[in-house]
């Protein structure tokens, strides 16, 4: 009976023997885990940048971005997420149907809208 020694010994002659390269057949895989020794590790997150992107944006929308209260240019994406956040704290059904929260609501909404056609046709409405 062949000793776990005698074995592992053969099998890396067998390989040392070999011409192939052991990492043409390596394919690591995309997981969330990778390992590392006999444990699993996280993977750290993808670094992304801290900027955002911005582009150059009419001088007639930059009021429209300040509505929302964000900086002219900001992505289409964070645009829609401050109009969200903003209804959900100005809408009228939330005030008692305040007039106040009616004439607030309804600039977010034009401000947010004209933003929106910008961002898709190019076109100021």
């Amino acid at each position: 009976m062949d000793s776990i020694y005698n074995r592992l010994g053969d099998l890396l002659r067998d390989r040392l023997a070999n011409d192939d390269d052991t990492f043409d057949s390596w394919e690591p895989h995309s997981g969330s885990e990778r390992r590392a020794g006999n444990t699993k590790q996280r993977k750290p997150p993808p670094i992304r940048s801290t900027a955002p992107e911005r582009v150059t944006v009419p001088s007639e929308l930059v009021e429209d971005f300040r509505v929302l209260g964000l900086l002219p240019g900001v992505s289409i994406t964070e645009c829609r997420d401050a109009w969200k956040m903003l209804m959900k704290k100005h809408h009228p059904d939330r005030n008692n149907q305040s007039d106040e929260a009616t004439r607030i609501s309804t600039r977010i909404n034009n401000s947010y809208n004209r933003i929106k056609h910008w961002y898709k046709t190019g076109d100021l409405i």
